[in-house]
């Protein structure tokens, strides 16, 4: 194990209730009558690309609103006031890092190990959240990072491509922490061992490409809850934990319940 990539939305944050929450303030700003509750976001966040929820969710709901949405402009403005809410959010210290996430990244920024993050959203959003905890020293700390900016599309599997590549490693160097199915199985497709810590709107994902499935990092004092797979008995997710599990036969854990 040569490198360790995080993903960011939902892995070293819980971001999706901040975004839900900046989506219903641009609703009520632009006059639209819209609240969308977590059932409501969690059907959005599981079918629709980013940046294209508003769009999938008028065409499901309500498709003649789409097409004066779209006719009008509204719908670019949406989205672009929605990310303006949400950064300033973010800004603000709405959304800390999971359990274990700033441990970790610490013991690995004085290692050997590589550290990269790999997004399909703006890098405005891991910096931010990196800055808050952390200031710049590990923002500008990563080996590497990528984001959307450096892609064509949203591909989960075009951003940890691109990232192995940036890397200069073999894929079979590198673990992955990730928070959704769609992230685990482009990750362990391309060859890399993934640890999954499922967030508060994938908890019901199945994770079968996952070497290890926990509730969190987890920390000495506040253990995590092993939900798939096999791991050591600290209760919490270290470096030598990675490494130990990396050096491990890949056994796909068995899906979280």
């Amino acid at each position: 194990m040569k490198a360790l990539i995080f993903d960011v939305s939902g892995t070293i944050a819980e971001t999706a209730d901040v975004k839900r929450a900046a989506f219903n303030q641009t609703f009520a700003e632009l006059g639209l009558d819209w609240v969308w509750g977590r059932a409501a976001f969690a059907q959005v966040l599981a079918n629709a690309l980013p940046g294209a929820e508003v769009e999938f969710f008028a065409l499901l709901r309500e498709p003649k609103m789409f097409n004066k949405l779209e006719n009008t402009g509204l719908l670019d403005q949406i989205t672009k006031r929605q990310q303006r809410i949400y950064f300033n959010l973010l800004e603000a210290g709405a959304a800390s890092l999971r359990p274990g996430v700033a441990r970790l990244m610490a013991e690995v920024a004085v290692s050997d190990t590589k550290l990269a993050m790999c997004s399909t959203g703006p890098r405005q959003e891991y910096e931010t959240l990196l800055f808050n905890r952390f200031g710049l020293e590990m923002v500008d700390g990563l080996s590497v990072s990528v984001a959307g900016e450096d892609l064509q599309g949203a591909s989960p599997v075009q951003a940890y491509r691109t990232c192995i590549e940036r890397l200069k490693l073999h894929p079979g160097e590198i673990m992955v922490i990730e928070d959704s199915a769609q992230g685990t199985a482009a990750a362990a497709s391309l060859g890399m061992c993934v640890v999954a810590t499922p967030s508060q709107y994938t908890l019901n994902d199945k994770f079968p490409g996952a070497q290890l499935v926990v509730s969190d990092l987890g920390h000495p004092a506040a253990p995590y809850a092993l939900l798939a797979g096999q791991a050591e008995n600290s209760g919490y997710i270290s470096l030598e934990t990675l490494k130990t599990l990396h050096n491990r036969p890949k056994i796909i854990a068995a899906t979280a319940a």
